[in-house]
C-alpha cells in the first residue's frame, strides 16, 4: 500500500512537473510606462481592435484564430484587418478573446502570422485607458 502511494505521489510530481512549465511569465511588476515601452519594443503589432470573428483549429493549423478590426494602430502594418492565433491551451501560452469586444492588442511573431500569448494577453480598453494614453503620447513624439 504505501508503495502505491508512493508511485501515485511520483507520478503525480511528474506530471505536474511537466505540465507546469510549459508557460511562465515574469512576474515582476512594471509601471505603465515601462509596459508600454516594452510593448513597443518587443511587439510585432500594437494596435487596438474589435473581434470580428473567431477561427476553430484545423488539422493544417492546431491553434485557435481571431480576427480583429484594427480601430487605431501604434505599431506595425496599418491593415484594416488583422488575423491572429494562439494555441489551443493556456499551458502552451494560449489565451482568448470575445468576439464583438474591443482589446489593446500586442502581437509577436510576424506580420504575417502574428500571435496573442496569455503573458501579454489582449485588454479590453476599458480596462487601460492609461496605457492607451501613453501609447497615443509615444506616437506624437518623434
Amino acid at each position: 500500500m504505501i508503495g502505491q502511494l508512493r508511485i501515485t505521489a511520483l507520478l503525480a510530481a511528474l506530471f505536474l512537473s511537466s505540465t507546469s512549465g510549459a508557460c511562465s511569465c515574469p512576474s515582476n511588476l512594471r509601471s505603465e510606462q515601462q509596459i508600454v515601452d516594452a510593448m513597443l519594443q518587443d511587439g510585432r503589432l500594437v494596435f487596438i481592435g474589435k473581434v470580428v470573428a473567431t477561427g476553430m483549429p484545423t488539422i493544417k493549423l492546431a491553434q485557435r484564430t481571431f480576427r480583429f478590426e484594427v480601430q487605431e494602430n501604434f505599431k506595425g502594418k496599418n491593415s484594416g484587418s488583422v488575423l491572429v492565433s494562439t494555441p489551443l491551451t493556456s499551458a502552451e501560452c494560449g489565451t482568448t478573446v470575445a468576439l464583438g469586444k474591443t482589446y489593446l492588442v500586442v502581437a509577436y511573431g510576424s506580420e504575417r502570422a502574428p500571435i496573442i500569448q496569455s503573458c501579454d494577453r489582449p485588454e479590453e480598453v476599458e480596462f487601460v485607458a492609461a496605457r492607451i494614453a501613453l501609447l497615443r503620447e509615444k506616437r506624437k513624439s518623434p
